[in-house]
């Protein structure tokens, strides 16, 4: 097992809950950005368990949260969806360092119980690299695979020349 903090518990063996509640725009407009429901550290560690970790393991790499859960105040804040999975600690938006980002959306839809994976912002071809919204909930994942070109969301992965938007 690995080692317990109460004040930042390990979710995973290689994840703890301040990396998935982080935020550079909370910590600037001081907004406590830690939950306060225990059913949000629970679906965090269900998603750091069954998504998350299992992609770490895999590859052997470091991840980088750029958006874990997000309390209400940072939602709106940062323009996030109304009823946004972030919020209720089901959604991470992240990125592996030594891997493309369409390799770690692949390799996760393929082999990890997620509900939603969203390949974003991803065209290698002008060095946008977006990142990948995976999320998991407690109920029957959807699968669901889409792809967002920084405008609209689209079914399924897709590659576009975002140099001509």
């Amino acid at each position: 097992m690995y080692k317990t903090n109460p004040l930042n518990p390990m979710l995973s063996v290689d994840i703890d809950l301040f990396t998935l509640c982080h935020s550079d725009t909370a910590a600037e407009l001081k907004i406590n950005n830690l939950p306060q429901d225990a059913a949000v550290i629970t679906n965090l560690t269900r998603l750091c368990k069954e998504v998350l970790q299992p992609a770490i393991t895999h590859f052997d790499l470091p991840l980088f949260v750029t958006s874990g859960y997000r309390c209400p105040k940072l939602n709106v804040e940062i323009g996030g969806l109304p009823q946004s999975q972030h919020l209720y600690g089901e959604a991470a938006d992240i990125m592996m360092g030594g891997i493309a980002n369409d390799t770690l959306a692949f390799w996760l839809a393929k082999n990890t119980d997620f509900d939603e994976i969203i390949l974003e912002k991803f065209d290698p071809r002008c060095g946008e690299y977006g990142w990948v919204h995976v999320s998991c909930t407690a109920d029957k994942n959807r699968k669901k695979l889409s792809t967002f070109d920084g405008d609209s969301f689209h079914d399924g992965f897709h590659y576009f020349d975002l140099a001509r938007k």
